[in-house]
């Protein structure tokens, strides 16, 4: 019997890929119904965005253009979704594969929604040449997010990832004649989350849990939200370095410690499955490089003889033991102290209370009410940078993905600082 049950953490067969099959009764449905959806899933009231970059919006989705969203809140696909329902047209949308496996009704709906998939971390051909295809046509916006992974983090970025943006050139090449360059446009754009309401209650009733389950001691107990969540995160910290056998240095600070230990595991796994890391990548990519790792092993052909099939069980479940290890890791790659002292805000101290309890409780909460800031930035024409793209492609494509991921961040920033919910200068511990 086949399991129609949801999973958020199922893993895809290499070499799986899932093409767009866009419906316009499931888009027009989903897009009449998305506002509930933004409210049930993402606790969000509303979707405030200006009018000059709705006009803007409007303008571009009648040309040739990729939307490079900020992915650090979680949800943002549900928010563009609502958005081009505002601008009367659907989006094609770049989706891990991961989102399409995690259940039957996801690998039904998510192409018929515009939606293809990609495995992230390897070479996707058949994901790569899609995103030329569609780009390539300019029949409607393309959305990827260009950092690859929802870090729940909502006021930082991780660094984007160059690929996106020489898929963008090849598309612009491709649509291109011999004596005409064609237009592409890029699109930054940043997607903040607020609160509306005061979430003391919230932000207590969250650490009590927390404090409730690491069984921290009330009678020592600071009394505000900081401390009180320093205290929580040292404790997480310290049960993870017991686990792996580390011991710290005593003068190491907490943000020491917390690389460290990812660090350390990170190499672990690598050195376990013989994979050698360039030194330009990134944690994320040496993590995403660990699960294809693990991926493959699981998903293997099963081999001819009873005595190799035993075998290669075995080496199955040692792999899938390691998934755990990956999606803790997948979890805190964002995370480093002073996330939250270095802007004392509601917001931030949220995010990191929602990383803390799917960790230690296996639950993550959204809480609510919040209203999605959407901005749009100044789009830049592929068209312009050509020259020196034909002259340097390296160099242009990583001076575009530094500049477009600057200007995404700058926004980001911006609107934590007009929006932002200051911190109490002392919170109370609940009686």
């Amino acid at each position: 019997m086949p399991s129609y049950a949801y999973d958020s953490r199922a893993r895809p067969k290499p070499n799986s890929f899932y093409a767009p099959k866009p419906n316009r009764l499931v888009i027009d449905l989903v897009q009449r119904n998305i506002r509930g959806a933004i409210w049930r899933k993402l606790k969000v009231s509303d979707v405030e965005i200006s009018d000059d970059d709705l006009k803007r919006l409007r303008k571009l989705a009648s040309e040739r253009c990729l939307l490079t969203p900020s992915h650090s809140g979680g949800f943002e696909p549900h928010v563009l979704m609502w958005l081009s329902r505002e601008l009367n047209t659907y989006f094609n949308f770049l989706a891990a594969i991961e989102v399409f496996e995690q259940s039957p009704a996801n690998r039904w709906c998510m192409p018929r929604l515009g939606c293809y998939s990609i495995h992230r971390g390897m070479i996707d051909r058949q994901s790569f040449a899609m995103t030329r295809k569609l780009l390539a046509a300019g029949e409607r916006p393309v959305v990827i997010f260009p950092e690859g992974e929802a870090i729940w983090q909502n006021s930082t970025l991780v660094p984007f990832q160059p690929g996106v943006f020489q898929l963008a050139f090849k598309a612009m090449e491709d649509a291109s004649d011999s004596e005409d360059i064609a237009h592409l446009k890029c699109v930054p754009m940043a997607i903040k989350y607020v609160f509306t309401a005061d979430m003391q209650q919230e932000m207590n009733a969250s650490l009590a849990r927390l404090e409730s389950h690491l069984e921290l001691p009330a009678g020592d107990a600071p009394t505000n939200a900081l401390s009180r969540l320093h205290r929580v995160a040292l404790t997480v910290l310290e049960a993870n370095e017991v686990a792996q056998g580390m011991r710290p240095s005593s003068d190491a600070t907490l943000d020491d410690r917390i690389q460290t230990i990812k660090l350390s595991v990170i190499s672990k796994l690598e050195h376990q499955f013989d994979i050698r890391p360039r030194n330009t990548e990134s944690q994320l990519d040496r993590i995403r490089a660990l699960f294809n790792a693990v991926d493959r092993i699981v998903h293997q052909d099963s081999p001819a003889t009873p005595y190799a099939h035993r075998l290669a069980t075995e080496r199955v479940h040692m792999a899938q033991t390691i998934y755990g290890e990956l999606w803790r890791l997948l979890e805190f790659v964002g995370v480093y102290d002073g996330y939250v002292s270095e802007a004392m805000t509601v917001e931030r101290l949220m995010d990191i209370l929602c990383l803390l309890e799917n960790e230690v409780l296996g639950k993550r909460r959204v809480w609510g009410p919040r209203k999605a800031i959407v901005r749009v930035g100044q789009p830049v024409d592929l068209r312009d940078h050509y020259e020196e793209y034909t002259r340097d492609k390296r160099k242009t494509v990583h001076e575009l993905t530094v500049a477009i991921e600057n200007e995404v961040h700058t926004m980001l920033t911006e609107l934590g600082n007009e929006h932002d919910t200051p911190m109490p200068a002392e919170a109370p511990a609940p009686a």
